[in-house]
């Protein structure tokens, strides 16, 4: 889960209370609406603070700072979701499988120094090819933030343990760790005056291992560092069917800015992470629903449990064409005064990113509901037709309309990708048409239904 859209890592949770120090793990978990509740709030969190860092970078750095910012971190970034190679996922299907969690768990460690030492060299090494236009203060500082790859490894195997296992409390706890400490030193360089790129990615790095550190701590607590191992050959082989199929999704994730990077240059960049994180600010909505999809599938026999997942894309949309169509609405006035006057000329771009934004959550929820049932390679072939729409539009539209042609060519990708998934998931489930997406009244009755009942609950806390 390396979402960089908010340049940070979102990693899991503490145990109920401590156990005696012994490899065994609890049973396989219910997963309900407390599940579904916690993840959601979980995500809510994180993109509330991920706005506030958004905002503090911008108004820190300006778009030239901000452009760089997102230079410096963007192809460690795509080298650590490269590098991991599906180790994540095998770990918590593992995890959903077994019951000795603990084996798993230092597995999981192993395998991250494995793939985090590999993909940190090559990426370390191929960074000048990279960015070449680049300053070469900017590349040496890409070459720190490489450090970034052996952190986020570590804590996305953790995580996957905790997500695979059913233990949403420890896996909320985790994911939010990093963003309010983040924020709190952004606050820290604001305070005393620091606008110096470098503390600003040093401080990223310090923040993703404060999560790791804090993970292991709870890990340990839990269980012996030191103790059996679960096959090492057996994760190794089921990831290679993962890491084959999502070599695909960092690239992609990470094209629409490279091409801004290389087509556009550093102030244009900026402008478009402003208005990516703008557009993705109510992205909970279906990151959350994803990670709770992926455990109940990963839970349930080969081809059942598709209605549910049904439902929850229908839920989603629905959710997306309400808060979406107010977010575009006060875009022009909220951008400008949250983000500073400077990045006034991103509102547009904002808006049309909305659309985007919802597609690829909606791919994503998709993707994480086959892919607990082991079909690795259900999202390789949107991502790559999305990719190949996304790169030759992007630079066809780039030429013509600049900025806002890139988010057009965003748009055009993500449909695409959403497009050969939603066809792909059907196969798997044996579904014959794509009406199941659709949302009905019976959905929109039941959204009324729950904001009812929250909102009968909040005034009875309030009456007594």
């Amino acid at each position: 889960m390396s979402n960089l859209n908010s340049e940070t890592i979102a990693p899991t949770e503490p145990p109920d209370k401590i156990l005696p120090v012994k490899d065994t793990a609890p049973k396989k978990r219910h997963i309900g609406a407390k599940a579904f509740v916690g993840t959601f709030g979980t995500s809510v969190f994180i993109q509330a603070c991920t706005v506030v860092q958004g905002i503090l970078i911008a108004r820190l750095l300006g778009p030239v700072g901000r452009g760089e910012y997102a230079a410096v971190i963007l192809w460690p970034a795509m080298f650590a979701g490269i590098g991991i190679f599906g180790s994540n996922i095998a770990i918590a299907r593992a995890s959903a499988k077994l019951d000795d969690h603990g084996e798993v768990l230092r597995t999981g460690i192993v395998l991250a120094l494995i793939t985090s030492a590999l993909s940190s060299l090559v990426c370390f090494m191929a960074l000048p090819w990279l960015m070449p236009q680049a300053e070469s203060y900017l590349i040496n500082l890409a070459r720190l933030f490489v450090l970034f790859i052996p952190l986020n490894h570590l804590a996305l195997n953790l995580i996957a343990v905790d997500q695979g296992s059913g233990n949403f409390k420890n896996f909320n706890f985790t994911r939010a760790i990093l963003n309010p400490l983040y924020v709190g030193m952004l606050l820290c360089l604001w305070l005393f005056g620091i606008r110096d790129l470098y503390w600003f990615v040093v401080a990223l790095l310090v923040g993703n291992l404060a999560v790791v550190v804090i993970r292991l701590f709870l890990a340990i607590r839990r269980y012996p560092i030191a103790g059996k191992l679960h096959s090492l050959a057996s994760l190794i082989k089921q990831s290679i069917h993962f890491g084959l199929a999502g070599i695909a999704q960092p690239v992609y994730m990470q094209a629409d800015k490279a091409l801004m990077l290389w087509l556009l240059g550093v102030k244009n960049l900026g402008l478009y992470m402003v208005a990516l994180s703008a557009s993705a600010v109510i992205g909970s909505i279906t990151n959350s629903a994803g990670m709770v999809s992926f455990t109940m599938a990963a839970q349930s026999d080969k081809g059942d449990g598709f209605e549910r997942i049904a439902k929850t894309f229908r839920i989603s949309v629905l959710l997306w064409l309400f808060f979406g169509g107010i977010l575009a609405v006060v875009m022009p006035f909220v951008l400008p005064f949250v983000y500073g006057k400077d990045f006034a000329s991103a509102v547009n771009p904002a808006r049309l990113l909305i659309i985007g934004s919802a597609f690829a959550g909606l791919a994503n929820m998709l993707e994480q509901s086959v892919r607990g049932q082991g079909k690795a390679f259900v999202g390789l072939e949107g991502r790559l037709a999305g990719l190949v729409i996304m790169v030759i539009s992007g630079i066809v539209l780039a030429n013509t309309f600049g900025l806002p042609g890139v988010c057009l060519a965003y748009i055009a990708g993500q449909l695409v990708c959403l497009s050969v998934i939603i066809w792909r998931t059907n196969k798997h489930y044996s579904v014959k048409t794509a009406i199941s997406y659709i949302p009905r009244f019976g959905d929109v009755n039941y959204l009324f239904n729950i904001f009812s009942a929250f909102t009968e609950l909040y005034q009875d806390e309030n009456v007594s």
